[in-house]
């Protein structure tokens, strides 16, 4: 069985300033999802994406396609460590699990590319309860974080602000991820 493996870059502000340590999210402008007749057109979300379906995925190809994802997405080149930690998060995909990996960085640069918007904790949790998909009958973009609340992209944001350089957002981050897995449990 073939698993499909994502991306994600959590680009943290380096800077000093009211910004500092924020997540930078993007809006998503692509209709089609790995879910089947299903848009996320609108949403918000972390910049990255899928890489391939493999079976075995060399490390080297997984940071040049996040590095790829991330200038294309946001016109931000970001220069990383050729081994960086890539956080793995497991979600139900269309056809079995699937992979996504997170990955840190800080950066003081600003996207030149797209919409994009630097969050804390408590945007990221706002921006996650709003969830709406895009609906592709009526046209209509989404809201929200993809996914919503608890879910895959709000995780992987999480514990990319949980590297914050801004201890209040770190701090803030590991208690929601902790509060989310306790639903998890009940579930």
């Amino acid at each position: 069985m073939k698993t499909a493996v994502g991306v994600f870059a959590g680009l943290l502000k380096q800077e000093s300033g009211k910004n500092a340590g924020k997540l930078l999210l993007r809006r998503r402008t692509e209709i089609p999802s790995i879910i089947p007749g299903k848009s996320f057109k609108g949403n918000w979300e972390l910049p990255g994406g899928g890489v391939m379906e493999a079976e075995k995925v060399p490390y080297c190809h997984l940071v040049n396609e996040l590095k790829r994802e991330v200038e294309e997405e946001t016109g931000i080149p970001i220069a990383i460590d050729p081994m960086p930690p890539m956080y793995p998060v497991l979600f139900k995909g269309p056809e079995g699990y699937d992979l996504a990996l997170v990955t840190p960085i800080e950066t003081s640069l600003e996207s030149t590319k797209g919409e994009t918007i630097w969050v804390n904790v408590e945007e990221l949790n706002k921006l996650a309860r709003e969830f709406e998909p895009a609906d592709k009958k009526t046209g209509k973009d989404g809201k929200g974080l993809l996914g919503g609340y608890g879910k895959r992209m709000h995780c992987m944001a999480l514990r990319a602000l949980y590297f914050s350089p801004n201890p209040t957002y770190s701090e803030d981050a590991g208690v929601m991820l902790i509060e989310i897995q306790k639903g998890w449990q009940r579930e």
